[in-house]
């Protein structure tokens, strides 16, 4: 199988710093190759995304896709280089007490908002306590663990905890600790979900988007940041995002030059870029999951665990991988626990093979007949349907009947986030650094991206003393446990794979390299010219 190479994992754990960090000059975690000449600055890239943004604001977003975009326009706190390590960003460094409950973070001092206004200690406080204490925050759940956020002086912020939380750096990577001017959220109010301008210190500074057609960034020339060399970032005086949600187009757009990168091809695709002389097509392991999100509140089809599992039982995942639109590009899986993180466990195949016959007694059992349910699934991507179909035509082999529906990807996440949807979807997960993101939310009972409304005791007791086992062994021993449960015992979904992170540009495109969270970091790209 093609994807055999990827079941090593490439990092044995990620690092978290529990003693003081010292960032020293970071280049912008940067590409760590050896670019093709001097870069030099100046011209605009076309980075195309497979479907349009939700959300600009960290606080209310809830998809990938908006990521693309805040990666550029927001610094959060800390970040994470291409190997997955975290790294200082806004904050240059940071202590942990000795009980593990209290973190103070030392700022980079000179940094403005791009509407002028300054980043302090203030600012951290107003925009943690913002995404923790806001009703309706998507961060509620990532920052549950703190207890207060204190201004120690301008330059230092005290985190305490309620207790011991060892995931906390991981959460501050990403949206839960990108930094917002209060200022143009308090201007904006509801228009600031669409309409985020000058509301970070990134790179890139947000000018103009239009809705389904294209979202503008241009140069930052107060940015901190500098290149491994020296050089100040960013290279490039524009950035523009694309959604194209069909893959064919997609590439078509980039072979004919209209666009310059993208980080999502289809598996079919990957010879062909990979043989292209005026493509750089760059692969690693990913972290995402790969899907099948049940609704299991009562009263709906898979409200009884047995159908869940019969279609787990059902599916063959190799198949999956090596004649569906990944073409064996990922990994086959069981679970959420990706194979780059330190908690997996290779030996995990509960299912190893399609057990059609076993499938066939679990929903005899249930004594309700043939199992039949509607699988929702994304419209405007023919690689989406192709998948479908191969997983409906794997489920009649176990006389299981899926009926398959076409809706907008938004609409099937909003009806998943309200626990409406009748059967099954096809969603996937883009991962995070640290497994606890890729693991408690959506099996613990009532978080935010529990969407397939699971509950189970054994398993929120085990995914709790997880969090607070500061020994990775122990961390790995109750990760697992909660796995064996949450995927076999009493499932919560069906997984059947992992992702690869990708990363496809023409070949004047240099400085840029993929992310085990797939998502573009665009300080460093510059054009060839």
């Amino acid at each position: 199988m093609r994807s055999a190479r990827y079941l090593a994992p490439f990092l044995a754990s990620f690092a978290i710093l529990l003693a003081a960090c010292s960032g020293g000059q970071q280049p912008a975690g940067g590409s760590s190759g050896t670019p093709a000449g001097k870069a030099t600055y100046g011209g605009t890239m076309t980075f195309s995304i497979n479907a349009d943004i939700t959300d600009m604001d960290p606080l209310r977003s809830g998809l990938f896709v908006d990521r693309n975009l805040m990666y550029q326009m927001y610094d959060s706190l800390v970040r994470v280089n291409p190997k997955g390590e975290i790294i200082p960003w806004l904050a240059e460094k940071w202590t942990v007490s000795q009980d593990g409950k209290s973190y103070t973070f030392t700022l980079k001092q000179g940094v403005k908002f791009h509407d002028g206004s300054v980043f302090d200690a203030e600012a951290v406080k107003w925009n943690l306590d913002r995404y923790r204490l806001t009703k309706d925050s998507r961060r509620l759940a990532e920052l549950a663990p703190v207890d207060s956020v204190t201004v120690v002086d301008p330059s230092t912020v005290r985190v305490d905890l309620k207790a011991p939380f060892v995931p906390f750096l991981s959460q501050l990577v990403d949206r839960s600790g990108m930094m917002v001017s209060r200022k143009v959220v308090e201007a904006q109010g509801d228009d600031f979900t669409r309409k985020a301008f000058k509301a970070g210190t990134g790179p890139y500074i947000l000018t103009e988007a239009v809705k389904d057609d294209h979202y503008t960034f241009e140069k930052n020339p107060d940015w901190w940041g500098k290149a491994a060399n020296g050089d100040k970032l960013p290279y490039l005086d524009k950035v523009i995002f694309k959604p194209i949600t069909d893959g064919d187009v997609r590439l078509t757009n980039v072979r004919t030059g209209q666009v310059q990168a993208t980080n999502t091809i289809t598996g079919k695709d990957v010879p062909t870029v990979k043989a292209d002389s005026s493509l750089t097509y760059q692969e690693i392991p990913g972290i995402s999951w790969l899907s099948l999100v049940p609704n299991r509140a009562k009263g709906f089809t898979f409200e009884d665990a047995r159908y869940v599992k019969a279609v787990s039982m059902a599916i063959d995942r190799t198949e999956i991988l090596e004649k569906g639109p990944r073409q064996g590009v990922g990994v086959v899986g069981w679970g959420p626990i990706a194979p780059s993180h330190f908690a997996f466990d290779a030996s995990f195949k509960p299912f190893p093979k399609a057990d059609i016959d076993g499938a066939k007694k679990l929903v005899a059992d249930v004594g309700k007949g043939p199992l039949k349910f509607e699988l929702l699934i994304s419209s405007g991507d023919q690689a989406t349907s192709q998948l479908a179909q191969l997983i409906q035509d794997e489920l009649k082999r176990a006389d299981i009947q899926a009926d398959i529906k076409s809706l907008l990807f938004n609409e099937i996440v909003l009806l998943q986030q309200q626990h409406k949807h009748l059967g099954m979807t096809l969603i996937d997960w883009s991962g995070r650094i640290d497994p606890d993101g890729n693991v408690y939310d959506f099996n613990y009972t009532g978080r935010p991206n529990n969407d397939s409304s699971y509950s189970n005791k054994d398993v929120d007791k085990l995914l709790d003393d997880s969090r607070t086992a500061t020994d990775p062994a122990k961390r790995k021993e109750l990760l697992l446990k909660a796995q064996q449960i949450f995927v076999v015992d009493d499932p919560a979904r069906v997984w059947y794979g992992y992702g690869v992170s990708q990363l496809l540009t023409v070949k004047a495109v240099q400085g840029i390299e993929p992310y085990p969270d797939q998502l573009p970091r665009l300080q460093n790209a510059w054009l060839q010219r």
